[in-house]
């Protein structure tokens, strides 16, 4: 992965995490189509919208769209990968795997990028898109968030969409680690680039799935450089952007 922290980024407080719009889980007969740069975005960002939207009946697949093989050790993440959607409740012939190079997104054509996203979207037809923010300091996050965005503003028929942030500078989210009491609330530098930002709440059977989701990527979790970022998601909500299309 290739990170280009900063510095420590001034976040919402905590006392206003009620100013956020509200997200609803996708409702029965609704399909989701969700694209994760690697395995592990999809339970950090959003397993708790995952699992809720299952359980009321939507459809819901998802899309990886690297190999996740910048370790060398692309078996094991797809196997956890495969294990960790499971607890969400994603059936295996929801998921999809585009296997580009893990952390070379950014260095491909951007056409060739967006093509295959599209024809995921052109596939599913899709009633929500959920894709990773194009502000977010992963290069493979924001080439797929970018490829998205330049999908939905030539889309003849509007879709409904959100994206997610997972890396941003440094210590993001705050505190870097373990706080299940505590919610997730977007960098202050980013909440007016986006049209809207969205909390998305987790009863404490929906966080604790949220939980198992996420300790499944045993192989990176330990991680120092990621261990306080993916604990550090496991909250009260997860937070979505409405983007800004124009």
């Amino acid at each position: 992965m290739c990170f280009d922290y900063l510095a420590v980024p001034p976040v919402m407080a905590q006392s206003k995490v009620s100013k956020l719009g509200v997200l609803s889980a996708a409702a029965a007969g609704e399909k989701v189509l969700f694209f994760s740069p690697h395995a592990d975005d999809e339970s950090i960002a959003a397993g708790g919208y995952i699992a809720q939207s299952v359980i009321n009946g939507a459809d819901v697949t998802i899309v990886m769209v690297t190999d996740s093989n910048a370790q060398g050790i692309e078996a094991t993440r797809y196997a956890e990968f495969k294990k960790a959607t499971g607890i969400l409740g994603v059936p295996e012939s929801n998921l999809v795997f585009l296997g580009f190079p893990d952390s070379k997104l950014d260095a491909m054509n951007p056409a060739v990028l967006q093509a295959a996203l599209q024809q995921q979207i052109d596939n599913y037809h899709p009633d929500i898109i959920i894709y990773p923010s194009p502000y977010d300091y992963n290069s493979d996050h924001r080439a797929i968030g970018r490829a998205i965005e330049n999908i939905l503003k030539t889309e003849p028929t509007p879709i409904t969409a959100y994206n997610y942030l997972v890396h941003y500078e440094l210590d993001y989210p705050r505190p870097r680690g373990l706080a299940p009491t505590d919610y997730i609330t977007p960098p202050d530098h980013l909440v007016k680039a986006e049209k809207e930002w969205l909390s998305f709440g987790l009863s404490p059977s929906i966080e604790s799935c949220k939980e198992r989701a996420i300790y499944t990527y045993q192989s990176q979790i330990h991680s120092p450089e990621l261990s306080g970022l993916m604990k550090g998601n496991i909250r009260k909500n997860e937070i979505f952007a409405i983007p800004n299309l124009q």
